[in-house]
């Protein structure tokens, strides 16, 4: 579970749902814009100072801020395959095709003058309010059902088509000079069907964020906030009725702010969502790394003999059947023992099973501590220990049973404060070219072996026939 105690963290802005505190955030803005606007709106036509670099700046603002917010949609899109956040990335972006348009042919904001440039301007802004309406009702309002379509790609040309018509149309129509009058020298009005088609229109987006989404999501709450900005843009701008007034500064300013809170609202959720998903990823590594530990302790546990802690049957002759292979590739050659303790019987006989287990711990020890690191030693059965010597010709096996015959008889065992002797026989042989399968081997090292308690224990025996030279070399 995540930090948050949800199972698993959201992929994408669209997905998240808001949180109580980005609710109340929300909430504390939309207020605040209410209330500016109510402040503002008394006093909306009053003029004030002119800044002929007001309006470029704000602009330039506005569309840059839209632009990323497409972008980040875009990717947001991308990563959840969420064709409603597609619609509204598309939306962001005739937006800010449309601030920019809108700036560029306002009189004298950036060196473009005379004409019906004003008036071209006022119904880009009209145009950009409504197609910012018009894409949010469309998001709001996208079904559910097709979320997860398999053509994607369609639904992304598509939106960008219909998008790029609108633009073409507004742009065309804005100076085309068939569009009722909207500006008159300095003042600036809306007809009467402006009046009721812009608030219906925003009306409209707000209702299908309310109803349609829910406004479940943090990028639901924050395009609620954007609509709020919207509203109150276009009800300063109607009530400064003039460029330079106060009104017509706020109105600017307000959407600059809108754009903004959708912005940074959905970078920091972007940014939210990071954070839980490298958390998330800290959790697996964590856990897969313990995993993997209990997994090796499981693997040494399965390939252990639990008394002697040496490796048991199944792994020593896996080893054997290894090294056997490798030799059959052209590899070293190598040795193999067979070792029984002598008269096991009797020692558990007369001092019991817990002291035969005892013998058996302390004689695996013993073996282990003689041979090399490279060796490889395993409890076969009962009391019989398998020895794996890797790269060891003949004399060097002799020489290593010899080893191991007297550290068993060399000291006696202890066990609960009395000694017990114990002496070991031992099969020894090499690999020879008539083993077909390294089962041949340890056959011949048993033969071994019992000719070794048959002739009195406590001794070596090599596997008959017994070779002439080191064949193992």
């Amino acid at each position: 579970m995540g930090q948050d105690g949800e199972e698993y963290p959201v992929l994408t802005i669209g997905q998240a749902p808001a949180t109580a505190s980005v609710r109340m955030t929300a909430a504390v803005i939309i207020v605040t814009l209410a209330v500016v606007t109510l402040i503002v709106a008394t006093h909306a036509r009053a003029p004030v100072l002119i800044l002929p670099g007001f309006l470029p700046a704000l602009a330039s603002l506005t569309a840059l801020a839209d632009l990323l917010t497409a972008y980040l949609l875009w990717g947001q899109a991308r990563a959840g395959e969420e064709p409603a956040l597609v619609v509204l990335a598309v939306t962001y972006l005739g937006s800010a095709v449309l601030v920019a348009a809108n700036a560029w042919l306002f009189p004298a904001a950036f060196f473009v003058a005379g004409g019906r440039m004003g008036e071209a301007a006022a119904w880009l802004w009209v145009f950009w309010h409504l197609v910012f309406a018009g894409g949010v009702t469309a998001y709001g309002l996208y079904p559910a059902a097709w979320s997860n379509l398999a053509d994607f790609p369609r639904i992304v040309r598509g939106s960008a088509g219909i998008m790029l018509i609108f633009l073409v149309a507004a742009l065309a129509f804005a100076q085309s000079g068939y569009l009722p009058t909207l500006v008159g020298g300095t003042r600036f009005h809306l007809p009467p069907f402006l009046l009721a088609l812009m608030p219906s229109a925003m009306v409209l987006a707000m209702a299908a964020l309310a109803y349609g989404r829910r406004a479940r999501t943090v990028l639901d709450t924050w395009l609620f906030v954007a609509m709020t900005g919207i509203w109150c843009d276009t009800a300063l701008m109607h009530r400064g009725d003039g460029r330079f007034s106060i009104g017509w500064y706020a109105a600017h300013a307000v959407s600059l702010a809108a754009a903004l809170a959708v912005l940074l609202g959905c970078l920091a959720e972007v940014n939210r969502l990071y954070g839980r998903l490298a958390w998330r990823e800290a959790r697996m590594n964590h856990a897969n790394a313990h995993l993997r530990a209990v997994n090796s302790e499981l693997s040494t546990i399965a390939e252990r003999d639990a008394l002697t802690q040496l490796l048991n049957r199944r792994a020593v002759l896996q080893h054997l059947s290894e090294h056997f292979e490798a030799w059959r590739q052209g590899g070293a050659a190598f040795g193999v023992l067979m070792i029984d303790l002598d008269h096991f019987k009797t020692i558990n006989d007369e001092w019991g099973h817990l002291a035969g287990d005892e013998v058996l711990a302390q004689a695996a020890a013993r073996l282990r501590t003689t041979v090399r690191g490279s060796d490889v030693v395993g409890r076969y059965g009962g009391e019989e220990f398998l020895v794996v010597l890797p790269g060891t010709g003949a004399q060097g096996v002799r020489v290593t049973a010899a080893k191991l015959l007297e550290a068993v008889r060399g000291t006696p065992f202890g066990y609960q404060g009395r000694l017990i002797t114990v002496t070991v026989s031992i099969g020894a042989t090499c690999v020879d070219d008539k083993d077909a399968e390294s089962d041949s081997t340890i056959a011949r090292a048993d033969r071994a072996l019992y000719a070794a308690k048959r002739d009195g224990r406590d001794r070596q025996v090599w596997a008959d026939p017994a070779p002439a030279a080191d064949l193992c070399a």
